[in-house]
C-alpha cells in the first residue's frame, strides 16, 4: 500500500507525498484552520472544530527537491533558513555552480564554432562534429553541477499537538587558550598593570619567565630546570588562560509523541504520519546510483491558534536526524482487526541547518 511510487506506476490521484486511504476530508467548521493536511493530523480533529486544548500545536512543513523522480504535489518555496539574515551560503554557491557550468558550456561551444553549426542549413561533417561536441559538453557540465537547486513545499503539512516535553538548548563552543607567561608580562607592562611592584623586582620576575621558557627545551642530562625552579621557590608562572570562541553549536529539538488511535480513521492518520516522516528523512538515490540527493528539509512552526506563537523561540529549517517508533510503549502490543497498531510512541530528533547569531536571535529564533 505504498503512497509513493515511481512515476511509471503512479496514478494522477496519488501524488501528494502521503498515503491515499480514500478517506474523505471533513469540512472545516469553526476554527478555520486549514493546513492541507488530509490524513496527516493527530489528533485527527486538529483544525476541524478543534477545542481550546489544541490551540497550541506544531506544524511541520516539508521542502523537497523539485528534481525528485517522485511526483509530489508542491509549490515553489524557500525554507526559513534561506530567508532573513541567514549565515548559509549553500544556496548562493548552488547558483554559482549553475552559472559556472553554463559558462563552460558556452565557452566550449564558441571555441568549436557550435553557433555556426546550429545556424547552418545543411551542416557538414565539421559542423555535425561541433554539434555533438557541444551536446556532450552540456551533458558533462550538467552531470558535474547537477543537484538540488530549487525546493518545493509539499502541499500537505503535518499537524500535531504540542508534546508534553519540549526543550530547546542554545550552546556555544569555547576552548581554553594559553597566552603564555611572557605574553602576560608584556600585556601588564603595556597597561602598567603591575600591582605596584618596583622595577627591579619586575625585572627579576621577567628574567625568571625567560629562563622557564628556555627550560622548555628538551631536558639535557636528566635535569629539568623548570621543575627545579618551581619546586624550590614554590611558585609557578601564570599561564594566562582565557576562553577562545570557536563556533555556535547547531540547536537540536526532540519531539516525543504517544499516539493512541481512537478510531480506524485515526489509526490510518498515525500510519500516514509515520511513513511521511520516514520517507522525507531519507535521501534519494539518483538514476546512475553514483550519488544521493539530500533528504527533505523541515520547517517547524510552534503555533498558537492560527499564528506562530511569538512568545516561543522560532525554529529554523531542520533535517530529521533520527526517527524511532515503539509499538509496545505501554508494555502491550495491540492492533485493530486489520492488524494496524492501536498505539505507538514516536521519537523524532531534528537538527537545525544553520548556526544562530545575534541577527537571527533578533528575528525571533
Amino acid at each position: 500500500m505504498s503512497y509513493l511510487t515511481r512515476p511509471s506506476s503512479l496514478n494522477s490521484n496519488n501524488r501528494s507525498g502521503k498515503f491515499n486511504t480514500g478517506a474523505s476530508r471533513r469540512e472545516v467548521q469553526k476554527t478555520g484552520r486549514v493546513y492541507g493536511t488530509e490524513n496527516l493530523t493527530y489528533p485527527i480533529d486538529m483544525g476541524i472544530d478543534a477545542g481550546p486544548e489544541l490551540d497550541n500545536h506544531v506544524i511541520f512543513d516539508i521542502f523537497f527537491d523539485e528534481s525528485s523522480a517522485f511526483q509530489l504535489d508542491g509549490k515553489k518555496g524557500e525554507p526559513k533558513a534561506w530567508k532573513g539574515h541567514t549565515s548559509l551560503i549553500s544556496p548562493a554557491l548552488g547558483k554559482a555552480g549553475d552559472e559556472l557550468g553554463s559558462t563552460i558550456a558556452k565557452g566550449v561551444n564558441n571555441f568549436i564554432g557550435g553557433d555556426k553549426a546550429d545556424n547552418a542549413e545543411k551542416p557538414g561533417v565539421v559542423a555535425k562534429t561541433a554539434q555533438k561536441a557541444f551536446a556532450s559538453t552540456t551533458k558533462f557540465t550538467s552531470g558535474m553541477f547537477a543537484g538540488a537547486r530549487n525546493l518545493k513545499k509539499l502541499n500537505s503539512s503535518i499537524a500535531l499537538a504540542v508534546p508534553q516535553t519540549m526543550t530547546s538548548t542554545s550552546a556555544a563552543n569555547y576552548t581554553e587558550t594559553k597566552l603564555g607567561a611572557i605574553a602576560g608580562a608584556i600585556g601588564r607592562a603595556v597597561t602598567s598593570n603591575t600591582g605596584g611592584e618596583d622595577g627591579a623586582t619586575l625585572a627579576g620576575q621577567s628574567a625568571r619567565l625567560v629562563m622557564e621558557s628556555v627550560a622548555q627545551i628538551p631536558e639535557m642530562f636528566g635535569v629539568n630546570l623548570n621543575n627545579i625552579m618551581e619546586v624550590t621557590t614554590r611558585r609557578v608562572s601564570n599561564p594566562h588562560i582565557e576562553q577562545r570562541f570557536e563556533s555556535v553549536a547547531f540547536r537540536e529539538f526532540s519531539f516525543v509523541y504517544d499516539m493512541a488511535a481512537r478510531s480506524e480513521a485515526e489509526a490510518i492518520a498515525i500510519d500516514n504520519i509515520i511513513k511521511t516522516f520516514r520517507f522525507h528523512m531519507h535521501p534519494e538515490l539518483i538514476k546512475s546510483g553514483l550519488f544521493y540527493d539530500y533528504p527533505s528539509l523541515f520547517d517547524i512552526s510552534l503555533m498558537f491558534k492560527d499564528e506562530e506563537n511569538k512568545f516561543l523561540q522560532k525554529i529554523s529549517s531542520c533535517y530529521l536526524t533520527s526517527f524511532t517508533t515503539n509499538y509496545t510503549s505501554s508494555g502491550v502490543f495491540s492492533t485493530l482487526r486489520n492488524g494496524m497498531p492501536t498505539e505507538v510512541q514516536i521519537t523524532m530528533n531534528f537538527r537545525e541547518i544553520e548556526p544562530l547569531h545575534k541577527h537571527r536571535i533578533a528575528e525571533g529564533f
